[in-house]
């Protein structure tokens, strides 16, 4: 599989590519092409969080505790908060993130998982698309996307190094190769459990994007 600076390097390419696409193509501010590369390089480390102590777990979880108080305060009526509120809903966002996320990455994951799969991908990109559910439609979309694309960077990666294997001069695919771009792992709960979060993610997108109605 492909180490940390092949993934980086593949999502930062990918980052810029996502970036200028955003801008050039659909014409969307440059703040909001900066944060769809963003989005994308950030994915493209992400599905290494399933190895507690890898640089990427400690990458996603020291940027998810600066974000989710963020993005918290974001979905609350500030104006209607105090300072002091405000302040301890950040306080508190930020430690649950900080110590509560590698606690349920170390307790729940294992390398290469349900994790490290394409329905993880659009997991992401999901989590993404709501998070973004102030922004205009053209740059929701294209946040999403841009994430969706960052994390199959990097599961194209590691199947591209598992591909071949240079073993006593023969080429020969490697025991991971087939393990990255995988729908499913080899037990029963996580599958349904992973694909229960995609089918109530799916939803609320629906629902934001107003594709279906409730009477």
């Amino acid at each position: 599989m492909g180490n940390f600076t092949h993934h980086l390097t593949g999502s930062v390419i990918a980052g810029g590519a996502c970036g200028f696409a955003a801008a050039m193509v659909f014409g969307a501010p440059l703040v909001d092409a900066a944060a769809c590369a963003l989005l994308c390089g950030f994915g493209g480390i992400l599905p290494d969080v399933d190895s507690p102590s890898s640089r990427p777990t400690d990458m996603v979880v020291s940027t998810s505790s600066v974000l989710a108080p963020v993005f918290t305060l974001q979905s609350l009526e500030t104006t209607t908060l105090s300072t002091s509120e405000i302040f301890l809903v950040a306080i508190l966002t930020y430690l649950s993130a900080r110590y509560g996320v590698r606690q349920i990455i170390k307790r729940t994951t294992v390398h290469r998982g349900i994790i490290h799969s394409i329905p993880m991908a659009f997991i992401w990109g999901a989590i993404v698309f709501l998070v973004y559910h102030r922004a205009p439609e053209l740059v929701q979309n294209l946040a999403a996307a841009s994430a969706t694309i960052g994390f199959f960077m990097h599961l194209l990666i590691d199947e591209m190094f598992s591909l071949v294997d240079i073993n006593g001069g023969r080429f020969m695919p490697k025991r991971s190769f087939g393990t990255a771009l995988k729908f499913f792992s080899n037990s029963m709960l996580p599958n349904i459990l992973i694909y229960g979060v995609l089918a109530l993610l799916l939803y609320w997108c629906s629902l934001q994007s107003k594709m279906i109605k409730i009477f």
